[in-house]
């Protein structure tokens, strides 16, 4: 069988490709995240509709999305860069999804670590119920190491996406330690649950009696993102306990919603939750 060509084999065919098909004055003002880098070299950048009728709106709407807008065509199909810009985002959630944690960032951030019931990565996503309860180990952990009737219980999982932990995980950690302590809110030792999902939380929350639980995950991957955060949170969920019952921060990435300005948002929903003891549509 021929020999597979590696990775650079495939970008030098992708640039010339690209040279030779796309039009090197398209996209100079496009929106930067619509742009295909690959160490610090631009491999990709999308088409853009030519000559329209009004520049200025498209430029404005352009740089308020990162939506595959006003791409242009040729005759009825995407051009060749818009295709491979497609494909590429597909690759990467598609990746994001199969990722893991890096082990650096559970140890810097000093999480006590468990796992749900999820065996391995491929029964995690064939078995979503697996994922929401802990197994018989990790309720043994929580136990002997958290505290009860702790205000707030933080909890990470790797969820959709454990790229967007590596990639948010730390900023935000930091930052929500610095909200919550100005708030004076008492908060347990951080939580990692290894191939979980956002029920889980429940299940902690009752194990620990903690007043709220905050948990957050790698979100499902888009075509636009594919390390963004979700941040769900509750109050002292009963048995059987609903997505009503929750509340959630989604879209936490440096592109969206940086982990910074999420974090603010994060411990003010908290003191409210905490002042109103309710949470969800509840507290509507």
């Amino acid at each position: 069988m021929a020999d597979t060509l590696d990775r650079g084999a495939i970008e030098a065919m992708v640039r010339e490709a690209l040279r030779k098909h796309s039009d090197p004055r398209a996209a100079v003002e496009h929106v930067a995240a619509a742009t295909l880098i690959h160490g610090g070299e631009v491999l990709l950048t999308p088409s853009v509709l030519p000559n329209p009728s009004a520049p200025a709106s498209l430029k404005s709407l352009m740089a308020a999305t990162p939506a595959r807008v006003a791409v242009g065509r040729t005759g009825t199909r995407y051009t060749t860069s818009t295709l491979l810009k497609f494909r590429a985002d597909h690759a990467a959630a598609k990746a994001a999804v199969m990722s893991e944690v890096k082990r650096e960032i559970l140890e810097r951030l000093h999480f006590v670590e468990v796992r749900s019931q999820a065996r391995d990565k491929k029964h995690f996503l064939q078995r979503p119920d697996a994922g929401r309860a802990l197994s018989e180990e990790a309720k043994e952990i929580i136990a002997a190491k958290l505290p009860k009737g702790a205000q707030l219980q933080v909890i990470y999982g790797d969820g959709l996406s454990a790229e967007a932990i590596n990639v948010n995980a730390e900023p935000l950690q930091q930052a929500l330690i610095q909200q919550m302590q100005t708030r004076s809110i008492r908060m347990n030792p951080p939580l990692f649950v290894h191939l979980s999902r956002v029920k889980i939380m429940d299940e902690v929350a009752r194990l620990i009696e903690c007043e709220t639980c905050l948990f957050i995950c790698g979100e499902r991957p888009g075509l636009g993102f594919a390390d963004s955060l979700s941040a769900y949170f509750i109050y002292r969920p009963a048995t059987g306990a609903t997505d009503a019952d929750r509340e959630v921060i989604s879209n936490i990435n440096p592109r969206g919603f940086p982990p910074v300005q999420a974090a603010v948002q994060i411990a003010d929903s908290i003191v409210r939750i905490l002042r109103d003891k309710k949470s969800g549509v509840i507290l509507g």
